[in-house]
């Protein structure tokens, strides 16, 4: 399969690789978009340097809008979402959490995946299922 690579938004490195309530991906933003569109999965990488997801590793961003020079910090384990703006300058960092109880990268085979979502689909609750909201 043949994707689009993403030019938007650069994964600059995993930082703190097993260190609990540190451990976190470093992504720096390159063009205005809403993060709402993107995600993360976890993947073991090949000798090519590709990765491969792992079943059941999904994390969705959620709705908002990002800015150039922004830098979002996703740490692996639990806390409550940040902003802080940094100074003389418009940009944000954002830190969120992706709420996992234990470490993921200590293994350095283990890559960090981003993803775009181009679309969805979801299907059409029955008229039983309607009836009862």
């Amino acid at each position: 399969m043949i994707l689009d690579l993403i030019d938007e938004i650069t994964i600059l490195d995993v930082i703190d690789r097993g260190v609990a309530n540190m451990e976190r991906i470093a992504l720096r933003i390159n063009a205005g978009v809403n993060m709402g569109q993107y995600g993360l999965l976890i993947g073991v990488r090949s000798q090519d340097g590709a990765a491969w997801p792992l079943a059941d590793n999904f994390y969705w961003f959620g709705e908002g809008l990002v800015v150039p020079g922004d830098c979002i910090f996703v740490y692996t384990g639990p806390g409550q979402p940040r902003k802080e703006k940094l100074p003389n300058v418009e940009q944000h960092i954002y830190s969120v959490h992706w709420g996992r109880k234990n470490t993921v990268f200590v293994n350095k085979n283990l890559a960090p995946i981003l993803f775009r979502m181009d679309a969805v689909m979801v299907p059409p609750l029955s008229a039983k299922a309607l009836e009862k909201t």
